[in-house]
């Protein structure tokens, strides 16, 4: 039996838009539906961890504040030691020393910050994948600290009226691909062979690649799905905010529009720069809908990604924190 939040794990229908991939497998409300009951007989969703549950509970309490959070992020020493590393790192430049997690949010990270790396940190423990290969826990969390820190700065970057929060910016960028770590952690096998074509077919998107895998062995409904149906249906049995949901669920989708197209093109953009990290594209041939959305230019768009990628080495250490962590 698939255990989720008290309201239960199916996307709701007006969520379910069609991704436009020729690859992806077209899928209508009913049939998802059909897909989500077969695999709630035989499977079981990791539930989110208590700690990733009570920092979510302490974002939502307008009263909360760097007290609370450093006493929740305490109760696991090793999640605390990795935000004061975090914090610690050449990539933050600060000189001093960062002894405790009450100073590492309020001279370094702050509330924000912390409070959504936590999160991020804390509800990736639920998985259990190999660390090798494309899709390895190793590069999932280089590819999400990286799309963590690219989304934060172009967001910082946006006109204040469409702005997000930076912290909100950094979680949607840690998550967005959490379909993939619930797919090996629930198939296994399926995952190896996925992850074997990332490896040999590096110029494929990864739902071309869950297309190629369609009706092979046990996880071949939840490929039908997605990844980022899987994660979106993953935050919904976790009762995350309908916004981190939203932007899983349509992080491949260029025609999104509506209340949360600012972070699921945001997604996209830094998706985008990432794939030409060693060879940036030029300013005239950025996704002019991405672009438009956001509100940012071109030129901006490219030095800030420019800078991150100079950062690259820091970051990574960061990232084998947070793999070794999971």
């Amino acid at each position: 039996m698939l255990h989720g939040g008290e309201h239960g794990v199916t996307l709701s229908r007006k969520r379910i838009r069609q991704v436009k991939d020729p690859m992806v497998t077209i899928l209508d409300a009913d049939q998802i539906r059909a897909i989500e009951k077969r695999i709630e007989q035989v499977y079981e969703l990791p539930l989110m961890p208590e700690l990733a549950r009570r920092i979510l509970q302490l974002q939502s309490d307008p009263n909360a504040g760097a007290l609370q959070l450093a006493n929740i992020v305490q109760l696991d020493p090793s999640l605390a030691a990795q935000v004061i590393r975090y914090a610690s790192s050449p990539f933050y430049g600060y000189r001093g020393r960062i002894s405790n997690i009450q100073d590492a949010i309020s001279r370094v990270l702050g509330y924000d910050l912390v409070l959504n790396l936590a999160l991020g940190l804390a509800a990736a423990r639920s998985f259990r994948i190999p660390d090798e290969g494309p899709l390895g826990l190793s590069r999932f969390w280089e590819h999400a600290i990286l799309s963590a820190v690219l989304m934060q700065k172009i967001g910082a970057c946006m006109p204040a009226a469409r702005r997000p929060q930076p912290g909100f910016s950094y979680l949607c960028g840690l998550l967005h691909d959490f379909g993939v770590l619930l797919l090996g952690h629930l198939f296994l096998p399926e995952f190896c062979l996925l992850n074997k074509f990332a490896a040999a077919n590096p110029d494929k998107t990864l739902t071309e690649l869950e297309g190629r895998l369609l009706g092979m062995g046990g996880a071949r409904d939840l490929l039908a799905m997605g990844h980022a149906r899987i994660g979106a249906w993953l935050m919904e049995a976790w009762n995350m905010p309908e916004a981190i949901a939203i932007t899983l669920l349509e992080h491949h989708n260029p025609d999104y529009r509506g209340e949360h197209e600012v972070s699921v093109h945001l997604v996209q953009l830094s998706d985008l720069l990432l794939s030409r990290a060693s060879d940036l594209p030029e300013p005239g041939s950025l996704p002019h809908v991405h672009l438009g959305i956001l509100e940012v230019a071109p030129d901006q768009v490219l030095e800030l990604a420019a800078q991150v990628f100079e950062q690259r080495a820091e970051l990574l250490t960061l990232s084998a924190l947070a793999a070794r962590a999971s």
